[in-house]
């Protein structure tokens, strides 16, 4: 299917061209890169991809409509190197440019990286070799936040998986082994995506990638986690993390949220995935919200709540409130579920039992920042 779009993408003098050069012989790695308004980082990212120990490789560039010269910069990499390869489009979002992207890679493994990163030299090569030597259909690896103080220490951990292999799926590959919420540090079989027809979610803008890992970790046959820091996360102030954690914006927050749990529970119940793990999987989404649900006001909380409870009763059934196995979380689950206010301390007891005293504390103190 995805060659075929390839072939379908080139005309046929460029097709043959390629081909006659050596170039049609599928990679090994494609590196799926979607660009909007990154001008700037660009071309480092490029020069990363490009500078890969492994060379059987090709950078599959998906300009999503950028009004700036990123698409000068990218013909000229083009032009430079054959591995490039250009797909152009009108402005569709994150997720519209990764489908894009995999409509047209020809590689076995597919890697996403983001147009304001870079990576190590010896990603490529990495991958190729854990993926002949383990076969697993996924492969998650290390990051490095720069600058580093930027980072929490939350995401310092949640960059930093230990070395494991899961031979099936297990509830903790999704929620405590720091294999989520970054797609950019995961590799997928190209098997993988083809037979579980797996695309993102095009009408989801915020945590996109969470969604895609929610759907597709369950799937997979194999999966290795690995500690290596193979990509280096550029974190930016006006990324819209950073705009959502201000106050004005919490609503928006929220919104954003309920609609990666809806999309979430529409592709579990889809897929025959809502048994695996219902407990854990409204941990996770109460893990994400508590916080925002104690700060809105009442009458934006009373709305929020009743769309929570619709959403998880609506496919757990009513009796997800009792569903998670920490009676902190439980206690939250009651008060969404009844309308009650949730509390900042009930919050806190919630972090505390979820994620420790360290992270409960870090939560705390962001908190009086972005108020």
């Amino acid at each position: 299917m995805l060659a075929s779009a390839a072939r379908a993408w080139l005309p046929h003098s460029s097709w043959m061209q390629l081909r006659n050069r050596g170039v049609m012989a599928n990679p090994k790695v494609s590196f799926i890169v979607p660009v909007y308004n990154t001008q700037e980082f660009l071309p480092r990212c490029l020069d990363s991809l490009l500078g890969q120990t492994c060379p059987d490789i090709e950078i599959v560039v998906v300009n999503d409509g950028s009004p700036d010269d990123s698409a000068a910069i990218i013909g000229k990499y083009s032009c430079k190197d054959s591995r490039v390869r250009v797909v152009e489009k009108s402005n569709g979002g994150l997720s519209s440019a990764r489908n894009a992207g995999m409509d047209v890679a020809r590689g076995y493994i597919f890697d996403f990286v983001d147009s304001d990163d870079y990576v190590e030299p010896n990603l490529a090569e990495f991958l190729v070799d854990t993926f002949a030597k383990e076969h697993p259909e996924i492969v998650v690896f290390g990051a490095e936040c720069e600058p580093a103080e930027l980072a929490s220490e939350r995401i310092k951990q949640l960059l930093s998986p230990e070395a494991r292999r899961f031979e099936s799926f297990d509830p903790a590959l999704l929620f405590s082994a720091n294999a989520q919420p970054y797609v950019w540090r995961a590799a997928y079989s190209r098997e993988l995506i083809e037979r579980m027809s797996l695309r993102f979610a095009e009408n989801v803008r915020f945590a996109e990638d969470v969604v895609f890992q929610l759907e597709s970790y369950p799937l997979s046959v194999r999966t290795v986690l690995a500690p290596e820091r193979l990509y280096h996360y550029v974190m930016q102030e006006k990324s819209l993390t950073h705009v959502f954690n201000a106050g004005a914006k919490r609503m928006d927050k929220v919104d954003a949220h309920l609609l990666v749990l809806h999309e979430v529970l529409e592709r579990w119940d889809r897929r025959g995935l809502l048994d695996l793990c219902p407990g854990e999987l409204v941990t996770w989404f109460l893990d994400l919200v508590v916080f925002d649900l104690a700060r809105l006001d009442a009458g934006d909380y009373a709305a929020v709540a009743a769309r929570v409870k619709d959403e998880l009763e609506g496919h757990l059934a009513q009796d997800w409130p009792g569903l998670p196995a920490k009676a902190t979380v439980r206690r939250v689950s009651d008060k969404i579920a009844d309308g009650s206010r949730v509390s900042m301390f009930d919050a806190a007891r919630m972090y505390l039992a979820t994620r420790g005293l360290m992270s409960c504390l870090e939560k705390v103190i962001s908190l009086s920042h972005w108020r």
